[in-house]
């Protein structure tokens, strides 16, 4: 994997410094390239090929193309020969040669030939014209920034906050990504957290020339076809295209490792990984030695032994806090999951022995795994009921009772009935109803948590394409484009490049999201079994296929105790809250005075809050960013 940035003009200093910053991505070397019209950055995590032939910025054989690319193609030997046939040829065993020469063979079009995850800048120094392009399904970045003048990318946010610097560009909050993220937890669409800089989103192209920036869609997820298939027939597939992803994901020049939890996500990529290699298989998983119960390292340990895997593992027991800036610098954006701790110590465990991992990540969405898609459906009946009275019979309900709709290991509490509450009442609008699920924050905590300048912007409406129908698969499609790029696979990226590893995520080949859109919905969700086709493909090479898994727990409680709940006190005082102007500091202050009234909400809600108020003073508050992760919590307090 490896790291890219360019901007359109000539300044060797600034593009220097915006390729080092992006040193964690490609350790092994740097490149750059520039003249008149354009600086391109590249920097180099040798995955195909080691030698120097694959060192970028890379030309073609006549000096007129030049790429820095940042992905993997894994039928780049196939389209390779292809090319060969038609007279090209190559000077390296990379798959960034062949990006290249595609590109110059079939222009735009060679997008349609890829399979694999990327994003990459072509520079025709002919046309004087720059093209751009970022994978199907987003699994790698691309961000940019454009005004009349100036255009400006990069693979990460803080390489583009350098150029800002520059040109004396204010670093300035947008509220209105800013109340979606305090919402959701991500940001959809192409906005970001910064004025100004925008995503290129999955499936999307960029032509940058004469200072125009011209987006095209070139791939989406098909509309579902109402194709009868039978479920042997749909099977048998979903175990051919799982197992040759795998196969393809598999191909380096470099050791190779697979992210193990106790699911059958990352079971499923072991089985199929250990079935191809000759040597053991190398797997990582992470716990926190705090409840057995719902710990995910005894679970994957057994699939381990019954795979003969290469197994390591970490335990996750001191003081998470001062990691936290280290990990928002990686992000450039705050996230409100706690997961990214765990991520991110599997990650550096993992970069001990590998410079390659493949994980789970993609399976919940495209095979319907999550607990919110049997939890809507079920809410479906509420429909046949006045909203009033679904609102009086949750009002009255215990909350023990509603526990049982959702897989979580703790209970959701008064403040997860209250956002029930609002689900039922919104059950005929199923866009608001699902917004109200998926949200961490409920009608009253918009109303009272947000200051007025807040408070008043109003976020975009959730939109379910109704060409999806039925409604499980407008679920489906919503977070494929929506929760997966920006929540998922965010994370993903930047905890495998803050260790300068590369993430592979078998479960999103093109090829097996297309064909499991076009199954059935039963396939997907069969009653209470999710994933129940990719259950059915394993059930002769898993172990317990069927087992039912909890979500991934993380001790927030313990931390929220030993730790958060005092960084909380320092970083929200009234002076600080009252200057910033995003918040009521009473309510602020509300949500932890009643934290043990709804751990799992408010946990959500607080650890959300950490690490955007961390974010500011990291990226905003400061006259300059800073250049690392060595970063100290004590410094920012």
């Amino acid at each position: 994997m490896c790291g890219i940035c360019g901007f359109n003009w000539d300044n060797n200093d600034l593009i220097k410094s915006m390729t080092k910053i992006l040193t964690h991505r490609g350790p092994d070397l740097g490149g750059i390239y520039s003249d008149e019209m354009f600086s391109l950055g590249h920097r180099r995590l040798s995955i195909i090929d080691l030698s120097d032939d694959g060192n970028q910025p890379m030309y073609n054989e006549k000096g007129d193309l030049i790429i820095i690319y940042n992905g993997e193609v894994y039928n780049f030997k196939e389209i390779k020969n292809r090319l060969k046939s038609l007279g090209h040829r190559f000077s390296s065993r990379t798959d960034t040669e062949v990006v290249l020469h595609a590109y110059e063979e079939w222009g735009l079009e060679c997008l349609h030939k890829f399979n694999g995850m990327f994003a990459f800048c072509i520079y025709d120094l002919n046309k004087k014209r720059l093209f751009l392009a970022r994978d199907r399904l987003g699994i790698k970045p691309l961000y940019y920034y454009l005004d009349k003048d100036n255009f400006i990318f990069a693979s990460e946010i803080k390489s583009i906050l350098l150029a800002y610097d520059n040109l004396e560009i204010l670093r300035e909050i947008d509220l209105s990504a800013a109340k979606e993220y305090l919402n959701l937890r991500y940001i959809s669409g192409n906005k970001t957290l910064f004025n100004g800089i925008k995503k290129l989103l999955p499936g999307q192209y960029a032509i940058f020339e004469n200072n125009e920036l011209n987006i095209s869609e070139y791939w989406d997820v098909p509309v579902p076809e109402k194709e009868k298939i039978s479920l042997n027939g749909a099977t048998n597939k979903v175990n051919e295209l799982l197992n040759d992803s795998v196969k393809k994901r598999l191909i380096a020049d470099v050791p190779v490792g697979v992210y193990l939890s106790g699911g059958i996500d990352s079971a499923a990529i072991t089985a199929l990984a250990a079935k191809q290699k000759e040597e053991a298989v190398k797997t990582f998983s992470v716990g926190f030695d705090y409840n057995d119960e719902v710990d995910e390292l005894n679970k994957a340990r057994k699939i381990a032994e019954h795979f003969s895997t290469d197994h390591h593992e970490i335990t996750i027991n001191e003081n998470i806090s001062p990691l936290l800036p280290k990990l928002i610098w990686q992000l450039d954006m705050p996230h409100g999951d706690p997961v990214i701790i765990p991520q991110f110590k599997l990650s550096e465990l993992a970069s001990k022995k590998v410079k390659v991992v493949l994980s789970g990540e993609g399976a919940d969405e495209i095979f319907a795994g999550y607990v919110q898609y049997k939890t809507f459906m079920k809410a479906q009946k509420a429909k046949l009921i006045p909203s009033f009275v679904g609102s009086s019979i949750i009002n009255n309900v215990p909350v023990k009772v509603l526990d049982q709709l959702f897989d979580y290991p703790s209970s959701i509490g008064e403040k997860g009935k209250e956002k029930a509450k609002d689900l039922i009442e919104d059950i005929n609008d199923n866009e608001k109803s699902y917004e109200h699920l998926t949200s961490i924050m409920s009608k009253k905590d918009n109303d009272l948590l947000f200051s007025d300048n807040v408070k008043d912007i109003k976020l975009n409406k959730l939109n379910f394409d109704n060409y999806r129908k039925p409604l499980l698969n407008q679920m489906l499609y919503y977070d494929i484009k929506k929760w997966l790029p920006n929540y998922i696979l965010f994370i993903n990226d930047r905890m495998t490049m803050a260790n300068s590893i590369e993430g592979r995520v078998p479960f999103l080949d093109h090829r097996l999201v297309e064909f499991v859109n076009n199954l059935p919905v039963r396939y997907k969700l069969n009653g209470n079994i999710t994933k129940f086709i990719l259950r059915k493909s394993m059930k002769n090479i898993l172990p317990n296929a069927e087992i039912k898994k909890h979500a991934f727990f993380m001790p927030l409680d313990r931390w929220y105790e030993n730790e958060l709940k005092s960084l909380l006190d320092e970083l929200f005082s009234s002076d600080v809250v009252r200057r910033r102007g995003y918040f009521r500091y009473y309510y602020l202050k509300k949500i932890w005075k009643n934290y043990e009234k709804s751990k799992l909400i408010y946990g959500k809600q607080l650890f959300t809050l950490i690490n955007f108020e961390l974010w500011h003073r990291i990226f905003l508050d400061p006259e300059k960013i800073p250049l690392n992760n060595n970063i100290k919590l004590n410094k920012l307090i």
